[in-house]
């Protein structure tokens, strides 16, 4: 180690020791103070609801693309792929997160984010080579619709 190095890492260590505002975590009163009631229950809104609201967002994406695209046939699967990409990725993460409900790691998340990124990765590429008549707006609007789900998840709480 240098010189440097270890002037810097005894100056952090000393700081640390002498810290005279030590962080105490927030009581249950404090928290309802601060953030209010209501945020402290826990959310009604569970992994298996989002990706439902996933199909939802990507059959009312699909339905419009298919009426006011052109040509609406081939925008209207184009979106449908789009969705798909997002919400059969998190519709496997779900179905993780509820099989490991009775043990919970971090580890099984971690996991389980990493599967899920990429299958959508490869379900990006095997839309994009199987697909023919692949319209790429319908696609990729109707897969950030699905993927902004979460947003409406955590609003509705």
């Amino acid at each position: 180690m240098h010189r440097e190095d270890k002037a810097r890492r005894a100056d952090w260590t000393d700081e640390a020791e002498t810290e005279d505002d030590i962080v105490e975590p927030l009581s249950h009163a404090d928290a309802v103070n601060l953030f209010g009631e209501r945020a402290l229950r826990a959310s009604r809104m569970t992994p298996g609801k989002v990706v439902l609201v996933q199909v939802v967002v990507t059959l009312l994406s699909a339905a419009a693309w298919g009426w006011f695209g052109r040509p609406g046939a081939a925008s209207a699967w184009s979106a449908w792929f789009g969705g798909m990409v997002c919400f059969v990725p998190s519709g496997f993460f779900a179905l993780r997160l509820w099989m490991m409900r009775a043990r919970p790691s971090i580890s099984g998340l971690v996991v389980g984010e990493a599967i899920k990124v990429f299958g959508t990765a490869a379900l990006f590429v095997l839309v994009v080579v199987l697909y023919h008549d692949l319209r790429w707006v319908p696609m990729l609007v109707t897969f950030l619709l699905a993927l902004k789900s979460y947003w409406v998840a955590l609003a509705i709480r």
